[in-house]
């Protein structure tokens, strides 16, 4: 049974799309992944460049904010900014997570902006990495906790 990931963030336009198509990209046998944002934004123009220089494209991504998805369950919730954190809707049965990551959009010099998403891209890469085999390692050792019990 696959664990139902929600990747949530202000907007939907920086964080949360790239940690969702990260992971469906790293493990989507094991998880079925969305993103959503407190407020339905846009996708921001380096959030896809930066997505694309990896061979993702995120061009005609639709963006979702929560109240679109409330009535969908979910096993875990992981917010991606201050304001998902402090604004997370309930959704029941979830657990709640919380990634911290700097805001590449805190500074306004382009080439600097440019590579502070690439930064992120490749943090948000690292922690799904490894989010995705303690998730499935956890998940094998219960079923063979419960097999031994049996």
């Amino acid at each position: 049974m696959k664990q139902r990931v929600l990747f949530l963030c202000a907007n939907n336009g920086v964080q949360s799309p790239i940690a969702e198509a990260l992971l469906k990209g790293t493990d989507s046998e094991h998880f079925e992944v969305t993103s959503a944002g407190i407020d339905r934004g846009d996708t921001h123009p380096l959030t896809v460049e930066v997505m694309k220089e990896i061979g993702v494209d995120l061009e005609r991504r639709a963006t979702k904010a929560t109240r679109d998805i409330l009535d969908r369950g979910f096993d875990l919730v992981i917010t991606l900014c201050d304001r998902a954190k402090v604004e997370c809707p309930k959704f029941q049965g979830a657990e709640i997570i919380h990634w911290q990551f700097e805001d590449p959009l805190n500074t306004r010099d382009q080439m600097q902006q440019t590579r502070m998403f690439r930064s992120l891209r490749d943090q948000i890469a690292q922690r799904v990495r490894l989010f995705a085999l303690v998730q499935v390692r956890f998940a094998d050792a219960v079923r063979h906790e419960a097999a031994l019990s049996t």
